[in-house]
């Protein structure tokens, strides 16, 4: 097993370059040169924290809108294969409202790491350790490109950090313990794989100048026992899950909206937004209960539920998006407008 440094040279030499987790460019650009930065995972202290208050926009009005995320969270995409993941991270990586944003392939296939690759921007750095790579070195991608981050928030940048996936991140550093002798415990994961994720999710926050907001994937078969999956949702102030269901019947992005949550938007959305994002969420969630029902041809007869049914192809149009990304004044445009028709109820009774 190939010897991972404990330091390379990372920071503002690394945007725009894509390297793997020797710090070795993959783009054939030349040998970065910068600042040494030891890739030792350290959360900033209590102390050193700021709290959440600013908006994290994404560019994806769904999220944006109704799951608003703030600048220094740390949120989970959980979703199953096929679900979207992939495009709904790259709508992120493209359309979120940061300094730079760092991007960690872990276990990645190689013709999606290429692509990636192909794709990035200035502001973007891409760590890459794809699938056929010893464990030692899919886990120090991540702490690569969790060093990275944090070398950049240090220059009191706004960085946005993702980590594709957590799960293959958990399942290398099981690898590496079982390896070692050390006891497994539930899902054959060794304690210490839960101790090393939080060490590792710790180090993202909001800083008194500078931020990393966290966007970690977790692969997500609909077991919620799944070690991985609790453990994540533990350590994560929010997650956005997406349906294999919703995404086989042409939604993008596919996000479940009542089963997700951010832990960060009473922080950050004023008392208009808010509101509104309730008055939505509770249309959705009315839609959702008459579903079965009205697949009999029973519509409902109360005003609230009539009224959401009127509303439902606008409704559906707000949490559609197809291609590019939303600017934050036309989403929440959109959601006052959508909020202010559903109000209507209420104020006729």
């Amino acid at each position: 097993m190939t010897t991972v440094p404990h330091a390379l040279d990372l920071g503002t030499c690394a945007l725009g370059r894509a390297i793997d987790a020797f710090g070795t460019p993959l783009d054939g650009g030349p040998t970065l040169r910068g600042a040494r930065v030891a890739l030792e995972p350290r959360a900033p202290l209590p102390n050193e924290r700021a709290p959440v208050a600013v908006s994290l926009w994404t560019g994806i009005r769904v999220v944006d809108g109704l799951l608003t995320i703030g600048r220094g969270a740390r949120v989970g995409i959980f979703g199953a294969p096929g679900s979207g993941k992939s495009v709904f991270v790259e709508t992120i990586v493209n359309g979120c409202a940061a300094d730079a944003v760092v991007v960690a392939l872990v276990g990645e296939r190689g013709r999606e790491a290429q692509r990636w690759i192909a794709l990035r921007g200035e502001r973007n750095t891409i760590v890459c350790a794809t699938s056929d790579r010893a464990a030692n070195e899919r886990v120090a991608a991540c702490r690569v490109a969790v060093a990275h981050a944090r070398a950049l928030r240090s220059r009191g940048l706004d960085v946005v950090l993702v980590v594709d996936s957590l799960a293959r991140v958990a399942a290398a550093l099981r690898e590496i313990r079982v390896a070692a002798g050390e006891s497994t415990g539930r899902g054959g994961f060794p304690p210490s794989v839960f101790a090393e994720l939080a060490r590792l999710v710790e180090v993202a926050g909001q800083l008194h100048v500078g931020s990393i907001t966290l966007f970690a994937t977790v692969l997500a078969d609909g077991d919620d026992r799944d070690p991985v999956s609790e453990a994540a949702r533990s350590l994560l102030d929010g997650h956005i899950a997406l349906s294999t269901r919703l995404a086989q019947s042409g939604r993008f992005p596919a996000v479940d909206v009542l089963h997700s949550t951010s832990r960060t938007m009473e922080d950050v959305a004023d008392e208009r937004h808010l509101r509104a994002a309730r008055r939505l969420r509770q249309a959705i969630a009315l839609l959702d209960r008459v579903d079965d029902a009205r697949t009999l041809g029973i519509e409902p007869v109360d005003r609230a539920g009539r009224v959401a049914v009127a509303a439902e192809s606008r409704i559906e149009g707000f949490l559609r998006q197809a291609g590019g990304s939303s600017a934050s004044e036309a989403t929440l445009s959109r959601l006052f407008e959508l909020a202010a028709l559903l109000e209507e109820v209420d104020g006729d009774r």
